[in-house]
């Protein structure tokens, strides 16, 4: 992809809560090119990026690292608790995936159930 494929794709995947200028995109993409993660290919005008296996490699390495930081993480604060921040992203995350398709409609019952459930947590958390 050309940078500003890859500002699109990452805007998509954000659902429009995370759009990257190129002023972020491009030095981003020079530094992983440095690091051989990336080649490039094209003219001055438009250059074709593409992740390399040592790029791919580096993904990998990163979600294990992500998987260590977890078990740490839990390891810290408590299987509950851990299990309670897994299903709050969780919750995040759907939300985000389904927001541009929410109807105003369903917009006004997810919210009334977030206010119910903070309503909720506070009662908890004060008992």
């Amino acid at each position: 992809m050309h940078g500003y494929e890859i500002i699109k794709v990452m805007e998509e995947r954000g659902h429009g809560f995370y759009k990257p200028s190129a002023g972020t995109i491009y030095p981003a993409l020079r530094a992983l090119l440095r690091e051989d993660l990336v080649t490039v290919s094209g003219g001055p005008r438009r250059k074709t990026y593409k992740i390399t296996a040592k790029g791919k490699a580096s993904l990998q390495k990163r979600g294990a690292m992500m998987e260590k930081w977890w078990r740490q993480f839990e390891s810290n604060v408590g299987p509950e608790r851990a299990a309670l921040f897994k299903e709050l992203r969780t919750t995040g995350r759907l939300l985000a995936a389904n927001m541009r398709s929410v109807t105003s409609r369903q917009a006004r019952e997810l919210r009334k159930l977030v206010v119910k459930m903070r309503t909720e947590m506070m009662r908890v958390i004060s008992a």
